[in-house]
């Protein structure tokens, strides 16, 4: 990045403190985004609408009123509840943290007469990542056994708003049994390693109504490895032969209304 002349410095300043609120703005993010580009950072899009959607935003507050980042990709598993709510069948979210996307897609499919939301977690972080796991970018984080635990307490209370939350501790596929014959229109998976996002992609997909949606929060990060792997071996063995990828990092499937028939 070439050094930013003084003429054109005075300019910038003067930009910033126009009267004029486009001028302000557009010369704010063109300083910010000088800065980022010489950290070898980047900025988001300045003009997306999502960032000032009122019911998202209504909804992150209520889950954590001390929230200040607008997270894309609870943007994105949001809109993509909401896309399949009047499709039959239960959501589940796998790898639920602290409960801040169950949040959002239950608030999405709130009053679905009939309709169960399903969360399969350890509460005690993640398992051993495997050999599918290991990380080749030095800037990413390296997964632990243990990292990311939340107590299934803290979870169960942050979710109370809701009544038609099940809850299915212990270690990914132990416990889909107990879903086995139910269908399902939208499910999360956010379980970071391969062999949990494998087991969970290909149990699920097969139960997913035509239509319904399987989002993977993982698929596109240099952190989890494993997890586009493991979805890439499941959609390969699709109709959709390869997964959406979305800028956000994530990726997804939708089940074809002619499988099977």
């Amino acid at each position: 990045m070439t050094r930013v002349r003084p003429g054109r410095m005075r300019t910038l300043v003067r930009a910033l403190l126009a009267r004029d609120a486009h001028r302000r703005f557009e010369a704010r993010f063109a300083l910010l985004d000088s800065l980022a580009r010489r950290l070898g950072l980047r900025l988001y899009n300045r003009n997306l609408s999502w960032h000032e959607d009122e019911a998202f935003l209504k909804l992150v507050r209520e889950f954590d009123p001390a929230e200040t980042i607008v997270r894309d990709r609870r943007y994105v598993a949001w809109s993509l509840a909401r896309s399949v709510r009047d499709l039959d069948g239960d959501s589940a979210e796998c790898g639920v943290l602290d409960g801040a996307t169950s949040y959002l897609i239950c608030a999405a499919g709130e009053g679905i007469p009939g309709r169960r939301h399903h969360v399969f977690d350890s509460f005690e972080g993640l398992s051993e990542p495997g050999t599918a796991d290991a990380v080749t970018d030095v800037r990413a984080w390296t997964w632990q056994a243990g990292d990311l635990a939340v107590p299934l307490e803290t979870v169960r209370r942050r979710l109370s708003r809701f009544d038609f939350v099940d809850y299915h501790p212990g270690w990914i596929p132990e416990r889909f049994g107990e879903v086995a014959d139910r269908r399902f229109c939208f499910v999360h998976v956010d379980v970071d390693l391969y062999q949990p996002t494998r087991d969970a992609l290909a149990f699920f997909y097969e139960r997913l109504v035509p239509g319904g949606i399987l989002l993977c929060d993982d698929y596109g990060f240099t952190t989890c490895p494993g997890a586009r792997r493991a979805f890439d071996e499941v959609a390969a063995r699709t109709p959709q032969r390869s997964v959406v990828h979305l800028t956000s990092g994530q990726g997804l499937l939708v089940r074809r209304g002619a499988e099977g028939t």
